[in-house]
């Protein structure tokens, strides 16, 4: 074999090495804008999430405060004697709050299991709605559906209950501070979801930009070597934003 020969061959051969690292660099750079495109995402859906859990904690506490001001009211009230309907009343709000409608089994006032007043006066009213069903019973058409008194505490002061409109309408619901609660637990598990994503994208994002680092040292370096450690990066980068996918 000729000499300029041996020298085309060895050209060719390098311009061939080139292209392969190029090519290389190309396919791990679609890679990584596809992995910063979903680290952005994910850290977006983390933000917006976080801050839907931080209204639904002040929102939870907002009503939680509420329950127990309205639980205080008809606590002071139940010690008038003048004032036992307004401390019925204020204490089935204070219910509403902290419950909602309707309100969940075992479900009462956060002042209720404090306050010996407001027990008595559940006792006192649970007599007086025993009363209302025989008085009833002569004037059917004018009878009302009496507080309900029996497995909760917040049922035996007449804890709101759905109501109906005309024409067969849904019932009446409202969120209480404890539905509240529950969902913000909820959010806070979704805001866990979405970091631990962002963080295995970000990974993601890290080895494939070692990956073109490489490439590009052995393309300026003339050694092969480099482009070989750039698929061990490429591989690793490449599973860390599968595991994030795979999150949930």
């Amino acid at each position: 074999m000729e000499p300029h020969e041996l020298q085309e061959q060895t050209e060719h051969a390098h311009h061939s090495g080139q292209k392969a690292v190029g090519l290389t660099m190309a396919i791990v750079a679609v890679l990584l804008a596809i992995a910063t495109l979903l680290g952005h995402r994910a850290h977006t859906e983390e933000i917006l999430t976080l801050t839907q859990n931080v209204d639904d904690w002040d929102f939870y506490q907002s009503k939680h405060n509420r329950a127990y001001m309205f639980g205080l009211t008809a606590e002071i009230e139940a010690l008038l004697s003048n004032n036992k309907d307004a401390a019925i009343k204020n204490f089935k709000t204070s219910v509403e709050e902290e419950c909602g409608v309707p309100a969940p089994k075992e479900c009462v006032s956060p002042v209720l299991k404090k306050s010996a007043v407001l027990q008595q006066l559940l006792e006192q009213n649970k007599s007086a709605s025993a009363e209302k069903p025989e008085k009833a019973e002569s004037h059917p058409d004018e009878a009302h559906p009496a507080s309900p008194a029996g497995e909760s505490a917040g049922k035996q002061a007449g804890e709101p209950s759905a109501k109906h409109e005309k024409g067969g309408k849904e019932a009446v619901t409202k969120e209480g501070a404890v539905q509240i609660q529950e969902r913000a637990r909820d959010g806070q598990k979704e805001v866990k979801v979405f970091e631990q994503q962002s963080d295995h994208y970000d990974g993601a994002e890290l080895f494939l930009e070692v990956s073109i680092v490489l490439c590009s040292i052995a393309l300026l370096a003339e050694n092969r070597l480099y482009w070989k450690l750039s698929f061990i990066s490429t591989v690793l980068g490449i599973a860390m934003a599968v595991w994030g996918l795979l999150v949930h």
